[in-house]
């Protein structure tokens, strides 16, 4: 999603400590940056755990909800670097105090960050020194729900006594 990749992004140009360092991967149109960058994408996210419902709030005719659902995200992080510096910050810079109180402010926690192994060798024609990393991230997602309350039904049915003779049956409950 658009708004993770731009948490991801003030995370790694603050690790490198460079503003702008990094981009989102594949911009539709977009130039290729020069020099020393970042390029950020999204692969995967993934709910864990069962998500807990709460009411937010009830009237007569409806009821609204609010869901709240632990998830995974998984980024790639594409660096292009010259003296592997900004490489070895976003690989080992998840956890300084910096990051915590970043991660405090946006919602987003730190479970790993991975080395993806040779990513320059799969781009040498573009002659420049690559790392890739995985970086899995957790968060909550939160969605309000608005749903009509039943105010009225009828119910109809068949009781069949030990004789086999039929009922019909009608309860009709809070109709006006």
């Amino acid at each position: 999603m658009r708004q993770d990749v731009q948490v991801v992004q003030t995370m790694v140009d603050t690790m490198v400590g460079i503003p702008q360092f990094s981009y989102p991967a594949r911009p539709n149109g977009a130039p290729k940056p020069r020099g020393e960058f970042a390029h950020i994408r999204f692969l995967e996210e993934y709910q864990v755990g069962i998500p807990a419902q709460e009411i937010k709030s009830q009237t007569d005719d409806t009821t609204t909800f609010i869901t709240r659902s632990a998830v995974r995200l998984r980024f790639r992080i594409g660096c292009v670097d010259t003296t592997g510096l900004p490489s070895t910050k976003i690989m080992n810079g998840w956890t300084s105090e910096e990051m915590k109180t970043l991660m405090i402010q946006s919602g987003y926690g730190f479970i790993r960050c991975t080395p993806l192994s040779n990513e320059d060798a799969k781009q040498e024609k573009e002659w420049e020194y690559r790392q890739g990393f995985s970086v899995d991230l957790y968060t909550t997602r939160t969605f309000e729900e608005t749903v009509d309350n039943i105010t009225s039904m009828v119910i109809n049915g068949v009781y069949v006594d030990d004789s086999l003779e039929e009922y019909l049956l009608q309860f009709d409950i809070n109709l006006n």
